[in-house]
């Protein structure tokens, strides 16, 4: 990464080479431009599809501009870096805090408050120099967190100080650890380097609320080349999900790039997904409604621990659900659903009772009404170690996430294919058709043949 920046007027140019996971299995090279009141990006940030609508073409390559959200969440970090002459130019915008203590060290500290998030700026008592850099933020899978950017190895740079060794976290756990090989102050910047074409800067997106910007969802999914930079977030522009029918007594969302599955048991529905977070829960539930009215939700099976997948589930917990998750998974979501959400715009409605239960699937978890039956198994896959396949005996229809996107035709095996097969085989199950968190309905038969012809190979 190669980054460019004009400190007086808040310009950036951060330029990204060799990053991992483009469509084609090639590496991925983009850059971005960041301004005060628009951001513009040039290459393929983003794989699997995900380029926004809005893209043109840029000699050979898409380009967009940011989405609202996406430049909040950058116009904050950026000023993460550059805390101290930030606090410096606004005064008026900081505030006295108790000493902050993190791992056992106590820091005298500040306040922040910027017009894209507030900071509490923690400072070394040896040097001065700040610290930590803490954000309140709030988090789908975490609950209520804190992000922090620890600052180490400070050198002098033209007679200021920089931070050589970045080290992030949130709640403690490795977000990205960021080393600096040079600084250089004053260089020589091309008169365009920071240019953005006049008529994509005319419909820019200005920069989003801080206070309903997932900021954890652009940091996480941009660094894995999984982000689609839209301020819907949970499908392209002008995107709506919708509720199909898949089966008798099953129906799927559709129309967002992540999908929930409503199973009718007769005295209750299952759902088997909470994708994202909860604003994406609300607007999935408003369509159970609309299908199913007030019937209740008893259960929400997570298939998996991934944070697009279960993000939105507290909203099916105010609901009265109770999570079933995979082998290994109870404890930590006992937990982090037992942390407050403060700071969860979408959060349930308070006047209902909000009571998590987790159920933890060992190996295979089963209910029955009447004639229907429905199970999950614990599986192996590539994928997660936590997954859980569904089956439905009387439908013969199995339900995946991840492992298989059903409803395209299956042209060539993988291995989060073949675990499926694999799966069948050992359990001794004989689906037809197989749907879940992604796609429509796809035909195992095919897929079965495509994998089992690979190995023959």
């Amino acid at each position: 990464m190669f980054s460019t920046r004009d400190l007086a007027r808040g310009l950036t140019r951060n330029e990204w080479w060799d990053r991992p996971k483009n469509d084609d299995g090639t590496r991925r090279n983009y850059f971005e431009i960041v301004t005060p009141n628009a951001g513009w990006n040039v290459g393929n940030e983003a794989s699997n599809g995900r380029t926004p609508k809005r893209a043109i073409m840029v000699n050979g390559v898409p380009a967009h501009t940011f989405s609202g959200k996406r430049l909040t969440v950058t116009l904050r970090e950026l000023e993460r870096l550059n805390i101290v002459p930030e606090m410096k130019a606004h005064p008026d915008r900081v505030s006295a805090v108790p000493d902050q203590t993190v791992n056992g060290k106590t820091y005298p500290a500040v306040q922040y408050k910027s017009d894209h998030g507030t900071f509490i700026v923690m400072f070394d008592t040896a040097t001065n120099l700040p610290a930590r850099v803490r954000t309140p933020d709030w988090d789908a899978l975490e609950g209520d967190s804190v992000y922090d950017a620890e600052f180490f190895d400070w050198r002098d740079v033209a007679g200021t100080k920089m931070p050589f060794h970045i080290f992030y976290t949130l709640n403690g756990m490795t977000i990205c650890d960021m080393t600096y090989r040079e600084v250089v102050a004053n260089p020589q910047i091309a008169s365009n380097a920071f240019d953005i074409p006049a008529d994509q800067l005319a419909k820019a997106a200005k920069p989003s609320d801080p206070r309903i910007t997932p900021f954890h969802w652009a940091i996480r999914r941009t660094y894995s080349s999984f982000y689609m930079d839209v301020d819907n977030q949970y499908g392209d522009e002008g995107t709506k999900p919708t509720i199909v029918d898949i089966g008798p007594y099953i129906s799927e969302t559709q129309g967002w790039t992540h999908n929930t599955v409503f199973i009718d048991m007769g005295p209750y529905l299952v759902a088997m997904e909470a994708p994202n977070d909860d604003g994406q829960s609300i607007a999935h539930l408003a369509l159970k409604k609309q299908k199913y009215g007030d019937k209740p939700i008893k259960y929400l099976v997570l298939s998996h621990h991934h944070v697009d997948h279960v993000g939105g589930m507290r909203q099916y917990i105010g609901e009265g659900a109770t999570v079933v998750v995979g082998k290994g998974d109870g404890d930590y979501f006992r937990r982090a659903l037992a942390r407050p959400q403060t700071q969860n715009w979408n959060a349930p409605d308070k006047s209902k009772p909000y009571n998590p239960v987790v159920i933890e699937n060992t190996g295979k978890w089963s209910i029955k009404e009447g004639n229907r039956e429905l199970d999950f198994f614990m599986m192996d896959n590539p994928h997660a170690d936590d997954m859980q396949m569904g089956w439905l005996p009387d439908l013969k229809l199995g339900l995946v996430t991840d492992i298989w996107n059903p409803g395209p035709p299956v042209t060539a095996s993988n291995p989060n294919l073949a675990s499926v097969v694999h799966a069948v085989d050992k359990l001794g199950l004989k689906p037809t058709k197989f749907a879940g968190g992604h796609g429509g309905v796809g035909d195992y038969a095919q897929a079965e043949q495509v994998v089992k012809a690979a190995e023959k190979k």
